[in-house]
């Protein structure tokens, strides 16, 4: 599902760190003020309180077939889990997960890290699964390998019936049909079902927040930073079309400093920024944390608005890092 990020993740920080999204003359520093950054965190992120209680299956479904994908020598699947009852619930810890086949090959389990997100994707702040709301989802990384079922003579050979997620706490479990058997690597093994914890999905898009087309710009490129420290910058947005670009509808924006940075999503400080009139422009100040383990040298920026909407303009930007 994500064996391609190493090599992804490489070529875009390549990418940014090898060329801007502007041309030579929109790299200059621009000068005048610029919209100031505010620390808003857009409402879909929002922290939640804990619900009172726990999800139990009864509340819960997976919805459609999990789709196991090739990975290395069996197969991984982010199963997403729906809360179909009338309340929030917690949906926390790691579940237990099965094949269900009577007579089957031995069965283990182990732990495995959650499905990370890529930019430009958005998830669900870790507190939503303190609070999935009714018709949310919440989803879970399974893998498998190794099914070395034999065959017996006169008896039927038929894969298990499907995959059975255990709620931890006793709360039931839940079943779902699946799309694909792993091949046998040794009979002498058993088969291993790979489980992370429960992990927040991806925040839906919705509407835009502007019918205006705007092109986005960093400029002074290489914007310099330190490690540890906050990388300041200024976004530029220009409007390109015929339409002016309003801020009633204020729209979020993420940014990611490639490759040890993660995706920080804010607010943009709307209460500020004035409607931007065709062939217009209008600065935004930025700033994105810089980790201790930055590498030193050249880094890539990127940054996009509306995502969760539009996804429009993307940007990305070379940033130089010292220690």
């Amino acid at each position: 599902m994500r064996a391609t990020l190493p090599i992804a993740l490489s070529l875009l920080v390549a990418l940014a760190a090898g060329c801007d999204s502007g041309s030579k003359k929109k790299a200059q520093a621009v000068t005048g003020p610029a919209v100031p950054w505010v620390a808003s965190v857009p409402p879909q992120l929002a922290t939640r309180a804990p619900a009172k209680a726990a999800c139990r299956s009864s509340e819960l479904s997976i919805p459609g077939q999990v789709k196991l994908i090739a990975r290395l020598q069996g197969g991984i699947a982010l199963v997403t889990i729906r809360n179909t009852g009338k309340r929030a619930c917690r949906l926390t810890g790691r579940p237990g997960a099965r094949f269900v086949k009577r007579g089957g090959p031995r069965q283990v389990q182990r732990p495995i890290p959650p499905t990370p997100s890529n930019f430009p994707e958005v998830t669900y702040p870790q507190s939503s699964l303190l609070a999935l709301r009714p018709g949310e989802t919440a989803a879970v990384t399974v893998s498998w390998e190794n099914w070395c079922d034999p065959v017996v003579k006169g008896v039927p050979h038929v894969p298990p019936s499907g995959l059975r997620l255990t709620l931890p706490g006793d709360r039931g479990h839940l079943d779902a049909d699946y799309n694909a058997v792993p091949p046998c690597l040794d009979p002498n093994l058993p088969s291993t079902i790979g489980v992370s914890r429960f992990q927040p999905t991806l925040v839906p898009s919705g509407r835009f927040f502007s019918d205006a087309f705007l092109q986005g710009s960093v400029p002074g490129q290489p914007v310099h930073g330190r490690r540890g420290r906050l990388l300041r910058f200024r976004v530029v947005l220009k409007n390109r079309s015929h339409t002016t670009a309003t801020f009633e509808h204020c729209p979020a924006y993420i940014a990611q400093l490639a490759p040890s940075g993660r995706v920080e999503a804010h607010q943009l400080n709307c209460a500020e920024a004035h409607p931007i009139k065709p062939g217009k422009s209008e600065a935004f100040a930025m700033l994105v944390r810089v980790p201790r383990n930055a590498p030193v040298g050249q880094n890539g920026l990127f940054w996009e608005l509306d995502p969760f909407g539009s996804n429009n303009p993307q940007l990305h930007a070379r940033v130089t890092i010292e220690r």
